[in-house]
């Protein structure tokens, strides 16, 4: 009889509230790194998200391409109006969110 291996995925999920800014960005940064050494897909609720400047988009950014390099997901989940327009004015919207169920992440 044959051995059969079974791939389990291990899934993380942060949720996000308040700023999304600079200020955050540090601590951000280390959170979604350390979530992301542990998980083969991250999901990040971003529905609380009040405020964001570029520096929290960065953030997002550099993690999805740490993520796509390691072959993990980032799913970014309930992103808020504030996110959504900051991702529309910074070009980065068609990046961030795939529409077709693809590597990256999912609305």
């Amino acid at each position: 009889m044959g051995k059969k291996t079974v791939e389990t995925r291990i899934e993380r999920t942060l949720k996000l509230e308040g700023n999304l800014s600079i200020y955050d960005a540090v601590g951000l940064r280390e959170k979604l790194a350390s979530l992301l050494k542990e998980a083969d897909i991250l999901k990040i609720d971003m529905a609380e998200i009040s405020d964001c400047d570029t520096s929290g988009l960065q953030i997002l950014c550099s993690t999805k391409k740490t993520a796509d390099k390691e072959g993990k997901r980032i799913l970014l989940e309930g992103i808020s109006k504030v996110i959504e327009d900051a991702m529309i004015k910074t070009g980065i919207i068609h990046e961030m969110i795939a529409h077709d169920g693809g590597a990256g992440c999912q609305r």
